[in-house]
């Protein structure tokens, strides 16, 4: 079947717009929408749990085999079929090492990361607000207590701390929700 002029030209025209919205999609810098406020609090939450990651992945390097030699009370009924060198307990120890060695890198250099954070707010009067809140559990109700303010006090300190904070944490990006993205 063969195709009249103005079906081709209609086809033709279809085709290259979608090839220039496509390319222009392409070299566009995209949107990308985050709440660095959340993020913030999510880090302070967490904190305390990084922290003790770091100490445990420490502990690992230090004695590799403690952590890793099966004990006795392990079940019987699963056998480990290895064809590396591993030794008798199936596990690349040093493979594994150094997945624990990244993995550790990466949360020191957050914990750290979050240490300088912390460090420019540390001499604030409402500075107590931080731990009490997000390492201690503690709810506004009863940081105003234990602060003898109001709650109202106790949230607007907060706020303006975390708020701080996640300059210190994300920069520049974190004046605006909205962070320009380029596309990968």
């Amino acid at each position: 079947m063969k195709l009249n002029n103005e079906v081709l030209k209609l086809i033709e025209t279809v085709v290259n717009k979608v090839a220039q919205e496509s390319a222009k999609a392409a070299t566009q810098d995209t949107l990308v929408e985050r709440n660095f406020f959340q993020e913030t609090e999510t880090l302070l939450y967490n904190y305390q749990a990084l922290k003790l990651k770091v100490a445990q992945d420490e502990e690992f390097l230090f004695d590799p085999e403690a952590y890793t030699t099966p004990t006795n009370n392990r079940s019987k009924d699963i056998i480990r079929f290895s064809t590396s060198n591993t030794g008798s307990h199936g596990l690349d120890i040093d493979r594994y090492t150094q997945g624990i060695k990244s993995s550790m890198m990466r949360t020191r250099q957050e914990v750290m990361r979050i240490d300088r954070a912390l460090e420019v707010i540390k001499d604030d009067k409402y500075y107590e607000i931080v731990p009490m809140k997000y390492w201690d559990g503690m709810t506004i109700e009863s940081i105003a207590s234990d602060l003898e303010c109001d709650e109202k006090t106790v949230r607007r300190n907060k706020n303006r701390l975390v708020n701080k904070l996640k300059i210190m944490l994300f920069g520049a990006d974190a004046l605006n929700e909205n962070v320009r993205v380029l596309p990968d």
